[in-house]
């Protein structure tokens, strides 16, 4: 059985890392060269990066090297990759897999080039999600529209052009820190066969537990770490008492 992953999300605007709710209202947390540092040092497994002015600015590749020179943990890197060719200077700036959000709505032919170039391992996509209008619906360009596949014809989709790994995100959770939406963790979990990082809402360590429980196969969060403080550490130090296969360093 694969170990469970607990993964800190960091959004980058700037050089700077930043945390939303509800996908708006971004506020300053710190230099994201420093905060990369912090979580290496905190045994993440894994580490999520997501500019959200790379869309509008391009990709900050410098950016990037720097990060990935200080990241001593697999990094998965997002924001802003419109092809092939980007996608591949991510990886040769220090990106061990890259996530995608917004070009798989607007251009899954490309990610499907990016699939076959390197690999279903090393692409993950990025859904986001809100059920707002009584119904599960992505959205993409930071939660601004409205996808035009329903979520079911976009997990038939990812299927289709092979991505590796789902990134499930809560746009309705993100930043409050009420627990994360465990239906939509379920949903999703019972019809993809790749690994699903779940994300959006995480406040405590029951809710580790319980998305994992409901069948995630990972736990990205921010606020718990930025806010609340609590250390990977403890937190796989609690998970491993309470039976759960997460990863000791």
């Amino acid at each position: 059985m694969l170990k469970l992953r607990i993964i800190p999300v960091l959004l980058i605007r700037g050089n700077t890392i930043v945390k939303s709710v509800a996908f708006k209202d971004h506020r300053m947390i710190g230099d994201a060269i420093t905060a990369v540092k912090v979580f290496s040092n905190r045994k993440a497994d894994e580490l999520i990066m997501l500019d959200i002015d790379a869309f509008e600015k391009g990709i900050n590749y410098e950016l990037i090297r720097r990060l990935s020179g200080n990241a001593f943990m697999p990094l998965t890197v997002g924001g802003g990759i419109k092809s092939l060719e980007e996608a591949e200077e991510l990886f040769k700036s220090g990106a061990d897999k890259i996530t995608v959000n917004t070009l798989f709505h607007e251009n899954p032919h490309e990610v499907k080039k990016i699939v076959d170039v390197f690999g279903s391992q090393a692409v993950c996509l990025s859904l986001d999600v809100s059920s707002a209008k009584g119904n599960y619906l992505p959205y993409y360009r930071g939660g601004k529209i409205q996808g035009a596949n329903t979520l079911d014809e976009s997990l038939d989709l990812l299927k289709e052009l092979g991505i590796g790994e789902l990134l499930i995100n809560s746009i309705d959770r993100d930043g409050l820190m009420q627990g994360f939406d465990l239906d939509l963790i379920k949903e999703v979990s019972t019809k993809v066969d790749v690994p699903v990082i779940a994300c959006g809402g995480c406040q405590k360590l029951e809710d580790f537990c319980n998305a994992v429980d409901y069948g995630a196969d990972a736990i990205a969060a921010g606020s718990i770490f930025h806010w609340v403080g609590e250390s990977i550490i403890s937190i796989k130090e609690s998970m491993l008492n309470e039976g759960y296969n997460v990863r000791q360093h």
